[in-house]
């Protein structure tokens, strides 16, 4: 009896933690936030925050600069982590190669500004 009871709390504690690893599997899909800030009357800048730190910003830079016909910079902001700014309206163009080269799913991509 006491190794059947010891069976079943073993098996809900086993249970318990396997729930917590998806919940937390489930809240480390953090958002890109893909925004477009104007400059003056026909300069915009496209910022592209939220991206995860493991990733090599720098050659995902250099790969959009080249590929999109634009400059761009990575830095550091102390509220959003690192962010990739890149010269003209670049939203559209960025979520299609974000989504292509399986950085992140469509779902956990915002665009902001109309």
């Amino acid at each position: 009896m006491k190794k059947l009871i010891l069976i079943i709390f073993l098996n809900i504690k086993i249970n318990l933690q396997f729930k917590s690893m998806e919940l937390n599997f489930k809240n480390n899909h953090k958002k890109i936030h893909i925004r477009i800030q104007q400059r003056n009357s026909r300069k915009s800048i496209t910022i592209i925050e939220g991206l995860d730190e493991t990733l090599d910003l720098k050659k995902i830079l250099k790969y959009m600069k080249k590929n999109f016909n634009c400059n761009g910079k990575v830095f550091t902001d102390t509220r959003y982590g690192k962010i990739i700014q890149l010269q003209g309206d670049q939203r559209m163009i960025s979520k299609e190669f974000m989504i292509d080269m399986n950085i992140i799913s469509t779902e956990n991509i915002v665009i902001h500004g109309s």
